[in-house]
């Protein structure tokens, strides 16, 4: 089946997430991972102007919400993607690819919508069962991203399997 035609805002935000091939964990500690992604999230926000709100690595996958005021969601993360999943193939001493498929991404359009997708993203190691509140997850940018200490208490409250269903399947539809 053909990937559904990219659609580039300058305004709205995205929810977008990339998964390691077969679902398998990343082959090197996430503590590496984790450095690679910073450096190349970094990197790429200067070279592309876009700019992270929100994300989060898990062991086999990751998160991000992001705004792209020059419309060039595919070329950032292209970059990204191709940066990262080198910088692990290298550490790893790995030739096949990181990354089983595209990227998938869903189109932000209401303000409801982004603060679900903000508080589904700081939540992914709850469900995963990693750690019982989301700033005790190492792996975000929760502490440090833009949601103060008067979001943290929402931000923790659990989501619903049918809220947990409901963001599945807007990011395989692409547009909300």
């Amino acid at each position: 089946m053909p990937r559904r035609k990219l659609i580039r805002s300058d305004e709205l935000p995205y929810h977008v997430t990339s998964r390691s091939n077969n679902k398998e964990w990343f082959y090197i500690p996430i503590e590496d991972v984790w450095e690679y992604f910073l450096k190349h999230l970094i990197e790429g926000e200067k070279r592309f102007g876009v700019k992270v709100e929100a994300y989060i690595l898990m062991r086999n996958h990751y998160h991000m919400c992001l705004y792209t005021p020059r419309a060039n969601i595919d070329e950032f993360m292209q970059f990204f993607n191709q940066a990262l999943g080198k910088s692990i193939a290298r550490h790893a001493d790995r030739i096949n690819r990181i990354f089983g498929a595209p990227y998938r991404w869903s189109l932000i359009s209401s303000e409801a919508y982004y603060f679900n997708v903000v508080r589904y993203i700081y939540q992914n190691p709850v469900r995963a069962g990693l750690c019982e509140n989301c700033e005790d997850y190492t792996f975000s940018n929760f502490e440090t991203g833009p949601f103060g200490k008067e979001w943290r208490d929402w931000i923790n409250l659990s989501i619903s399997p049918n809220e947990n269903e409901l963001m599945r399947k807007k990011l395989r539809k692409y547009e909300i």
